[in-house]
């Protein structure tokens, strides 16, 4: 089952949209063991695309309290798994270490 909240799923979207095109092109060029190495690569540029759109939605936004008119700070919370978006840039890189060593076994 996959969790998110507000627009975390794109975690899982930009991942792949990156990664298995990246795969893909690697795996063509370079025959099918340098697809593993096409997708780490491509969850690495994934990880910066998600920290951007991580950064970007989970900013906080400033307005005013309806009733009070008092300045209030609200927070978004797009998280994938409980992990806000932007942190995904840290845990991608690590999916693609486990990917780069399943393509080439010592």
């Amino acid at each position: 089952m996959i969790i998110w909240r507000g627009w975390g799923i794109l975690v899982l979207l930009i991942a792949a949209a990156i990664a298995v095109p990246c795969g893909i092109v690697a795996g063509s060029l370079m025959g099918s063991q340098a697809s593993g190495l096409g997708g780490a690569v491509g969850c690495v540029l994934a990880a910066v695309a998600v920290y951007f759109v991580g950064q970007k939605l989970n900013a906080p936004k400033q307005g005013f309290h309806p009733a009070t008119g008092q300045p209030v700070e609200y927070r978004n919370s797009h998280t994938f798994f409980f992990v806000p978006m932007q942190y995904w840039a840290f845990i991608l890189p690590v999916v693609a270490v486990a990917i780069a060593a399943t393509a080439f076994p010592l």
